[in-house]
């Protein structure tokens, strides 16, 4: 497995990916130039914002064997680094890709003593079970998201969160 950067000619691969990471934006009454429209509005909309809130973030597309099968894109601050997307192609989910991408990340963050954050949808995702097993802890539950962070050994949050006293700051 390999990430490399976002090309501009990566665009459709990306819009793709969104589409099929929302199902729920399908879930809509119209006819499908409509849903559609939404899916573009919708993308167009979350692209500003990710370029607004994390300015320095770093955009990748995952390959397998040479073929794109998905992207992430990961903020790294100096608290922490935030995942703040990673999307894989339905044809190649099931198989580790993800959490591959997240122990790779893991592991590298290790090393500085930096936790990792994400955030996951409450409904059409099935992410939450995943990034548990993965070491994530839930920091806060705000529908329709809940807020994750996985923390390295030695990471004072990690005793503070295991001990249920949650996160202190």
């Amino acid at each position: 497995m390999n990430l490399r950067l976002v090309r501009a000619s990566d665009q459709d691969l990306i819009f793709k990916l969104f589409i099929e990471t929302r199902p729920w934006l399908a879930w809509a009454e119209g006819k499908p130039d409509f849903i559609r429209d939404l899916y573009e509005q919708q993308f167009k909309t979350m692209r500003a914002g990710a370029e607004s809130v994390y300015p320095d973030h770093l955009d990748f597309i995952i390959e397998r064997l040479g073929s794109a099968v998905g992207r992430t894109i990961i903020d790294l601050g100096y608290a922490d680094w935030r995942i703040s997307e990673l999307q894989v192609l339905k044809q190649a989910r099931g198989i580790g890709i993800g959490s591959n991408v997240i122990r790779g990340l893991q592991a590298a963050a290790t090393k500085g003593n930096i936790p990792l954050t994400l955030s996951t949808p409450v409904f059409g995702s099935n992410g939450f079970p995943i990034y548990q097993r993965l070491g994530f802890q839930v920091v806060q539950a705000q529908p329709p998201m809940i807020h994750m962070a996985w923390f390295p050994h030695g990471h004072p949050d990690r005793k503070a969160m295991s001990n249920g006293s949650g996160l202190g700051r």
